[in-house]
């Protein structure tokens, strides 16, 4: 009778027992890949023997179209004036008369000798068969300047008159170019002379 009236209570606690009791396992935000991952690749310098060294890139040549080369040496080379520069002011500078015109007239002829394309040697100034049209004006009256320093005799073109000495007590001033682009020449050319010298 006992037995009988404990026999639900032992049936519930034998059902309860083979009951399997199971929890969830917290799931993994990064699930784990099941297959296999990837295989490292490590990368080994090998030197290579007998490599070729970098040739540095060339230097271009300069085409000589483009530069101009300098001009060749002509006649008698350009000397310094081997006097040290003049005191005066260039002020005082009558008209009196020429120190050094065979000389300036020397020069002359000596560039048109020299460059006669720097003059159009068809056209002269009316009364001068020798004062030709200049078509370089900068190179001739450079060059006419160039061609007097030489002797001790020093000649400087100022921008508008060639100046010309042997001493610095005094300079003669020479207008050798025209307003109308010729050559003036002789005693036309004679402007005045400066005491003490300017240059």
């Amino acid at each position: 009778m006992q037995l009988r009236s404990r026999l639900p209570s032992l049936l519930a606690v034998t059902l309860w027992a083979c009951t399997t009791i199971t929890e969830e396992q917290p799931g993994r935000r990064n699930p784990v890949p099941t297959g296999p991952g990837p295989i490292p690749v490590i990368v080994v310098p090998v030197p290579v023997p007998n490599a070729p060294t970098p040739t540095p890139a060339a230097t271009p040549t300069p085409d000589p179209a483009a530069t101009p080369a300098p001009a060749p040496p002509q006649g008698p080379s350009a000397q310094s004036c081997p006097l040290p520069a003049g005191t005066g002011a260039g002020t005082d500078c009558p008209f009196v008369s020429p120190s050094f015109l065979k000389e300036v007239e020397a020069a002359l002829t000596a560039v048109v000798a020299e460059n006669p394309q720097w003059f159009d040697l068809t056209k002269t100034r009316g009364g001068c068969e020798n004062c030709y049209r200049v078509l370089r004006p900068d190179q001739y009256v450079t060059r006419v300047a160039e061609l007097i320093t030489r002797d001790g005799i020093c000649g400087h073109y100022d921008g508008e008159e060639l100046a010309v000495k042997n001493t610095n007590a005094f300079n003669d001033q020479y207008d050798i170019f025209t307003s109308d682009g010729y050559i003036r020449r002789q005693f036309g050319s004679y402007r005045s002379t400066c005491r003490p010298a300017w240059f």
